[in-house]
């Protein structure tokens, strides 16, 4: 019985010597450090390196090999790794968290590369696309190396992108080069059906652009859903001219 009685002090001194090595390891947070968490965990990203990911947060409170967790507080933050040591998920445990606390995340309580990567493009789809002004895709200067004669360049603002280049005290050689975004798709259906309704009137011009037709003095050209088109007044050898005009374009657009 003596025997049995001293085997369960020491059983028990052990298991007590063992629990208070885990609370003195575990490291200790303060309410405003943790206070500062949600903001670090959205500042990381599905991808990052447990490295990384340490240096946003700080040591984690509890780890294994497959997961990093940092929970204090009202607070539990959830990080899920791959083979490879990278983050595969991030995870906010709401479950002590007040409504309020709730709404003032910052971030999705749940983040994935793959959700990561289709609200970055959902996010790109939507941002309003930033118009180059009318005479900024080729300047006065460029459009004159162009047609080999000094040009004045003038724009015309509008729904679409249009400028006007012709020398300062003559008429020719002109050239109007317009941008209409987004219209590239259907300005190609309507020259390929006029094509087909009077053959002769429309040619297709190769090597410029997506798609590209004459159309009398215009040049249409399709490059991804937009449409640029050259109006050409006395300007000798226009195919050659029109490609240095898209390309130049085409870089800024």
């Amino acid at each position: 019985m003596r025997m049995f009685l001293i085997g369960l002090f020491v059983a028990a001194w052990m298991a007590s010597g063992a629990l208070a090595v885990t609370i003195v390891a575990a490291p200790q947070v303060s309410q405003s450090a943790a206070n500062a968490w949600p903001a670090k965990w959205c500042r990381a990203q599905p991808g990052s390196t447990k490295d990384e990911l340490i240096a946003i947060m700080g040591p984690p409170t509890g780890s294994s090999p497959t997961t990093m967790t940092w929970s204090a507080h009202q607070y539990q933050f959830n990080a899920f790794l791959d083979a490879k040591g990278r983050v595969e998920q991030l995870d906010i445990n709401t479950y002590s968290l007040s409504t309020a606390e709730q709404a003032a995340l910052p971030c999705d309580k749940i983040r994935t590369r793959a959700s990561v990567a289709h609200a970055a493009s959902k996010a790109a789809a939507k941002a309003p696309r930033q118009m180059p002004a009318p005479c900024a895709l080729v300047t006065a200067a460029e459009m004159s190396a162009i047609l080999g004669v000094p040009v004045v360049a003038a724009p015309r603002p509008g729904g679409n992108t249009e400028c006007n280049y012709k020398p300062a005290s003559a008429g020719m050689p002109a050239v109007k080069l317009t941008i209409d975004w987004g219209d590239g798709a259907i300005a190609m259906k309507s020259a390929g059906m006029m094509g087909r309704r009077e053959p002769g009137l429309t040619n297709p011009y190769e090597g410029i652009g997506d798609q590209a037709f004459a159309v009398g003095p215009a040049l249409m050209i399709r490059t991804g859903d937009d449409l640029m088109t050259i109006v050409f007044t006395g300007v000798s050898g226009a195919p050659a001219k029109a490609k240095r005009i898209f390309e130049t374009a085409k870089a800024r657009m």
